[in-house]
């Protein structure tokens, strides 16, 4: 072999062994290095919560109600975007029976218009399945296209 090859030979064993590879787990602890998280129950070692929970782990997810999103959200609609779970603390309104500016209002997150003899009022609103589920204010359930059975206002009112 030339000086040459074997310079090359030398140096690619030298570069090769000092390459440091990071462990592919600790078995004594059950830690996987690569991603630092404990095997038996899916805590980050580094920060002691749970890996299975991504923070903004895509983009967030479509809503009606407050109650489809995670306790730490709430349901925020745009006329442009729609309504989506996002980070936020959700309002404390009651159904048919509190008034509201906006669903931020509204345990529901939904904010919708009262009867035209009160002037162009808002209320909160929320799911329902009968009239029974409705308060004065919202007598109504009634099917709101992409939104479900919700408390509506009466018709003519």
């Amino acid at each position: 072999m030339t000086r040459l090859t074997v310079l090359f030979f030398v140096l690619s064993f030298v570069i090769g062994c000092g390459t440091e590879r990071a462990p592919r787990g600790d078995a004594s602890t059950g830690t996987d290095a690569s991603t630092g998280t404990d095997a038996s129950t899916g805590t980050d070692a580094s920060t002691g919560t749970d890996a299975s929970v991504a923070v903004d782990a895509g983009p967030p997810a479509a809503c009606s109600f407050n109650s489809d999103c995670a306790a730490d959200r709430r349901c925020e609609c745009t006329e442009a975007d729609g309504c989506f779970c996002l980070p936020g603390a959700r309002g404390t309104g009651v159904n048919g029976v509190d008034e509201c500016t906006s669903g931020n209002d509204c345990e529901s997150a939904l904010c919708v218009e009262g009867a035209e003899s009160e002037g162009g009022t808002f209320y909160c609103s929320g799911e329902c399945a009968t009239d029974d589920d409705c308060e004065a204010r919202l007598p109504v359930c009634s099917d709101v296209a992409f939104v479900g059975r919700v408390c509506i206002r009466a018709a003519g009112t």
